[in-house]
């Protein structure tokens, strides 16, 4: 009869190999991560209007066939008193295979107005159409107006989920300062974006997006990342509802986001 370990030093040997293969796979997947990916699954901030609540938006993470999905949500309501002046309702998904932008697609209804836009990528760039025509971005400068994957830092590209535009970005790095968010004290980088669309945005040091600032029609908006709620997850509307959404969908789901 054969030594115990002589026995066994081939089976020992071989489930180190596999263990070494399957160490090798978790660390290739986990580089394929998008910067920017929420591991909690659900971002939340509460919109501001010259410092009064004007909506929410949310973004939902998904892994779908190993691909990284991302749902996008914006709800706003203008409104004096119980009457509703201004509505705006936005409905993104993007989906990515590690920095690859694979498909994204966007779908608003701004007060009444319908915009859709869709895109896929392709050999030549990621090909997109909306109201406005077809455009194709250039693969490696080119993120979605989603706003949430640290790419955008490097982008010289906006795919514009709303009016299907490619809009022209340069994006500086304005420096480290701590902000608010969901509460608490956070270390934040300072990102101006410039060219065919002005904002200020914020990512923490993990890259996830912690706050954004801009100015439309003389108004500052701000997004102030706030805790999620329970049930939060399950409140997104699907995306073609965005199309008939009226004012009263989206004061409802406010009611309840709030």
């Amino acid at each position: 009869m054969k030594p115990f370990c002589a026995r066994f030093l081939p089976l020992i040997a071989s489930a180190l190999f596999l263990a070494t293969l399957l160490q090798a796979d978790v660390a290739s997947a986990s580089s394929l991560v998008p910067k920017g990916w929420a591991q909690e699954g659900l971002i939340k901030f509460k919109v501001y209007r010259e410092g009064d609540p004007l909506g929410v938006a949310m973004l939902r993470f998904d892994i779908n066939n190993g691909n990284y999905r991302v749902d996008m949500q914006t709800l706003l309501d203008f409104n004096v008193g119980p009457f509703t002046l201004y509505y705006y309702a936005l409905r993104a998904q993007d989906e990515w295979n590690g920095s690859e932008l694979l498909s994204a697609r966007g779908v608003v209804n701004d007060n009444g107005d319908v915009f859709i836009v869709d895109g896929r990528a392709g050999p030549d760039g990621f090909r997109f159409a909306g109201r406005e025509g077809e455009h194709v971005a250039p693969p490696g400068e080119s993120v979605p107006s989603t706003y949430w994957n640290y790419a955008l830092t490097d982008a010289t590209k906006l795919i514009d989920l709303q009016y299907g535009r490619l809009r022209n970005i340069t994006v500086t790095e304005a420096g480290s300062e701590t902000i608010l968010a969901e509460g608490k004290e956070v270390e934040a980088v300072h990102y101006e974006m410039r060219g065919d669309l002005d904002l200020d945005i914020w990512y923490g040091r993990n890259g996830e997006w912690v706050k954004m600032t801009f100015v439309h029609d003389g108004a500052r908006f701000e997004y102030v990342r706030v805790a999620p709620r329970p049930g939060d997850r399950d409140r997104f509307l699907e995306l073609d509802a965005v199309k008939s959404a009226g004012s009263e969908t989206v004061r409802v789901v406010l009611e309840e986001l709030e």
